[in-house]
């Protein structure tokens, strides 16, 4: 199945995109298109979703499973997506994903909001390039997950929030940094590695439950965790770490 849509105005849509299960690939769409997608799937077990509704400027995409689809575990079996979506228009955009393999590039487009959801999943999310304009939010959420993140430093938010439940999580905030931000990190069981760029000055607030951590290249002040460069660097981050059981890991970049 393939379908799209040609880009009309610069109003901004808020974009709810849901993939059950299988093979996803999410990357910025052709300059004239508000999105462009192709999916294979069995109709068995799955039901696509492609609806615009102009007077609200909401856009849904993806695949629902179907009664069927929900009571079978190999049913996501040779689905795959491709899902192209706008750069030209500011997205509010939510994204449910729930088992499979996703690899998924937001680089350059102008992201407003943004709540991602994993489920059983191996998820690779990227910014390869700079938001245009300044996010109000940015929601990530991981289930049983392996999930990588890059390139957060080019969200360009001044808050980011990753919530996780089992699973390996690193979140890489390398990019184009314009400003300081706040982010909260919240693990159940398993490791979350934090990878920094040098020349941003960090503070690590930690509270934690039987969670290693290795934090080298900071000094404890007080309660808190901070980069020698603190003090002078022309942005900060300030992360707010709760793990319960697992590990938390640093490593610096760049």
């Amino acid at each position: 199945m393939k379908s799209a849509r040609q880009l009309w105005d610069a109003k901004p849509v808020t974009v709810e995109l849901e993939y059950g299960a299988g093979t996803l690939t999410v990357l910025p769409a052709s300059k004239s298109m508000l999105y462009e997608m192709e999916m294979r799937y069995d109709k068995r077990y799955y039901a696509p979703i492609t609806r615009f509704d102009s007077n609200q400027r909401r856009l849904e995409l993806g695949i629902r499973s179907t009664e069927e689809g929900r009571n079978r575990m190999n049913a996501k079996e040779g689905s795959r997506a491709s899902i192209a979506l706008s750069r030209e228009v500011p997205l509010d955009l939510t994204l449910q994903f729930g088992a499979g393999d996703a690899d998924i590039d937001l680089g350059g487009m102008r992201l407003r909001k943004l709540d991602l959801s994993t489920g059983a999943s191996e998820t690779k999310l990227r910014f390869s390039a700079p938001n245009p304009i300044s996010a109000q939010e940015v929601e990530i959420h991981s289930g049983a997950a392996e999930l990588t993140v890059s390139g957060l430093g080019n969200v360009r938010a001044e808050h980011l929030s990753f919530e996780g439940g089992v699973g390996s999580t690193t979140l890489d905030f390398s990019g184009e940094w314009n400003r300081s931000a706040t982010a909260t990190v919240q693990m159940g069981v398993g490791s979350v590695t934090l990878r920094l760029p040098r020349d941003l000055g960090v503070r690590i607030n930690r509270s934690s439950f039987l969670s290693s951590f290795d934090a080298p290249g900071l000094v404890k002040r007080g309660g808190s965790y901070f980069s020698s460069n603190w003090d002078s660097a022309e942005h900060q981050l300030t992360v707010d770490v709760n793990a319960a059981f697992g590990s938390i890991d640093i490593e610096w970049i760049g």
